[in-house]
Parts: structure tokens; C-alpha cells; sequence
């Protein structure tokens, strides 16, 4: 669990000023990938904390968290983090984990972009992104 500092509550503040409540992280950075370099240094390390905070104080039910991921529409590439924020998934940290169950209850929920998952997931121009990162 990540402790709550007075700095990360500011922040937390922040966001829900901007936005009205802390957003997932592809609205935060909306051209982004789940396994991006970005979400483990500087700002979306910190963004992460802060929405781990924030989701944890304020989508406590399966019911709540549905309802929060839907109203922001999730790229498909982002759907495993969806799935894992929702339900405490069994082995997810496995090599070759199968989300497909999982998949196939977010599409009873009403989500979509599913069968686009696996090859948004992979989609080449997330290296390339991440190659220009590192150019700098």
C-alpha cells in the first residue's frame, strides 16, 4: 500500500480539480502504452500513486470500479489494467497470463475494443514511441 503524504494528497487535490476526480492513465497521457518507462519515473510514477491512492479511498466495489472505467472509455491496449483493477486476478503476474475470460467479462459490462486487445497491446508504433523516448 502507498502511503498518502501530505505531497501526494496536493497532487491528488490537483487532479480532482482539473478533472473532478483522479483519471485513469490514458486519459492522463492519452498517447500512451500500460508498460511504458513513463509510469516509472518522475510525473507517471507520481500519477500512478496518486491514482492508486484515489482509487483504492473511492471505487471500493466491483460495482464502482465498472462504472468508473466505463464513463472514460479505455483504449484496448489498456484493458489487462482495467481487468486487474476491477477483480483480483489469479496469477496475472504468470508468463502468457490469459485475460480472455476476463475480456469476455468486460464486453458483458458493455466495454469495447476487446477483440482489439492483443494487437493494440503489440501494435509496433508503441517500440517506435518508446525508441523516440530514449532518443532524448
Amino acid at each position: 500500500m502507498i502511503e498518502k503524504t501530505e505531497f501526494l494528497a496536493n497532487k491528488i487535490n490537483e487532479f480532482i480539480e482539473k478533472y473532478g476526480e483522479v483519471p485513469p492513465h490514458w486519459i492522463y497521457k492519452p498517447d500512451s502504452h500500460p508498460y511504458s518507462i513513463i509510469w516509472r519515473y518522475g510525473s507517471g510514477d507520481e500519477f500512478c500513486d496518486c491514482f492508486y491512492i484515489w482509487f483504492e479511498e473511492n471505487c471500493q466495489t466491483t460495482e464502482k470500479r465498472i462504472a468508473y472505467f466505463k464513463k472514460y472509455n479505455p483504449p484496448p491496449r489498456w484493458l489487462a489494467s482495467v481487468v486487474d483493477s476491477i477483480w483480483e486476478t489469479e496469477g496475472w503476474n504468470e508468463p502468457f497470463f490469459d485475460y480472455t475470460p476476463y475480456l469476455k467479462k468486460l464486453e458483458k459490462y458493455g466495454f469495447t475494443g476487446t477483440s482489439e486487445y492483443e494487437k493494440d497491446l503489440d501494435d509496433q508504433k508503441w517500440l517506435d514511441k518508446e525508441n523516440d523516448i530514449n532518443r532524448f
